[in-house]
Parts: C-alpha cells; structure tokens; sequence
C-alpha cells in the first residue's frame, strides 16, 4: 500500500507517556483526596476530556475545582519537560524512510502544543514533520475528526492518499471518521480497543508490511 500522506499520534504511538502521564495528575489528584485507578488510566489514554477530571473530583473529600487541579497539575510538572520521553525503537528511522521516499509525514495529537513541541524537541524530532497539530489547535478533539480534517488541508491530501497510526480506540475512531485508514500500533501495550483499525502492528518492524 503506497500513501502519499502518513499521519501519527503522538502519545503511545511517538513515545510512550501513557503511564508518565498517568502518573503525573494521580500526584496532582491525590493531593485532593483522589486515587487514581488502573481503570481511570485505561479511560484516560487517547482522550482530554474535562468531563473526565470533573467525575475524578467528584470523589474528593472536599470541594475541588478543575482550575485548581490543573494548577497544581502545572505546579508538579509534566511527562514532555520533565519527564522521561524517548522516542518508540523504530519510529524514527519509520519516518525517516518514509520522508526519504518522498512521503510528507504530520503529528496530530490532542495534547496542547507547548508540550508536544517540547518533548519533539528534547527528543530531537521536531525536522520530522512536515505538519503538527496539537489539542488546543482545534476547537474538537478527539474522538471528533476536525484534527485530522485539519492536518489533510494543511497538508494538501484527501483521506484516500492518508495512512494514520494511532493506539487508541479514540483517536482510531477520529481518523475513521476523517475517512482515513489506520495502523493501530499496540507495541505501548495500553490494551485499548483496536477493532476499528484497518491493520494492527505490534511494531514499527512490522508496520513494513502495512506500507509497502
């Protein structure tokens, strides 16, 4: 399969901040009170959702507002400039090859842009896109497809000439939506729905095969 066009989530499908991040606003909620569970992470993984953290805080001890979690949130730091980010083994030489063989390549994440820059940069990825676009881009986010609508315009492509990977149910649903096919990549191991994925690879090794 010959694409003109690949595009990539960034978290579990970049690097692997699933669990860092998990880890990060479970310091900030249980400062209020809150454990964050195995099954509340699970729920967290591809998606921003507000309604989400409200629903976490609801089982605060005390009145707790979002503003005051995400301040703390901010306070404590964050996978993409404090913690430990590195690249997925083969993501980079992936797309390297892919840019070599004149495909363009974008980034189309739901995280805010600041921290997807920042952790492109201490990993030395930001050359390897010709388009990014981030959470706070787009007034939708995943599962709604405005981001991937957005990254096709940028780059000039229409859905037929795309190739996505992603590693949750969420974001895959938002590149189907977009009429895009898609790679799910479970080498994270987040154990998220991939049923509606065109492909599964458990590797970038194996994503060969999808490519070629």
């Amino acid at each position: 399969m010959k694409k003109k066009y690949v595009l990539f989530d960034f978290d579990g499908v970049i690097a692997d901040t699933e669990e860092s991040n998990s880890h990060y606003l479970g310091l900030a909620l249980k400062e209020f009170g809150v454990e964050l569970t195995e099954k509340d992470k699970q729920r967290l993984i591809g998606t921003h959702d507000q309604e989400l953290l409200i629903e976490f805080l609801s089982r605060a001890p005390r009145k707790v507002t979002v503003e005051q979690l995400t301040r703390r949130r901010k306070e404590l730091g964050n996978t993409y400039e404090n913690g430990n980010i590195a690249p997925i083994p083969g993501i980079v030489p992936l797309i390297q090859g892919l840019r070599q063989s004149g495909v363009k390549t974008a980034l189309v994440s739901s995280t805010a842009t600041h921290l997807i820059i920042m952790g492109l940069n201490r990993m030395q990825m930001t050359d390897l896109f010709d388009v990014i676009v981030c959470g706070d881009m787009c007034a939708e986010r995943k599962p709604d497809p405005e981001c991937y609508l957005k990254a096709m315009g940028l780059l000039g492509a229409v859905p037929q000439e795309c190739l996505v990977f992603e590693d949750s149910s969420v974001g895959i649903h938002a590149a189907k939506q977009a009429g895009i096919e898609v790679t799910a990549f479970t080498g994270s191991g987040n154990g998220q729905d991939v049923s509606e994925a065109d492909y599964v690879v458990s590797s970038y090794e194996e994503s060969k095969r999808v490519l070629i």
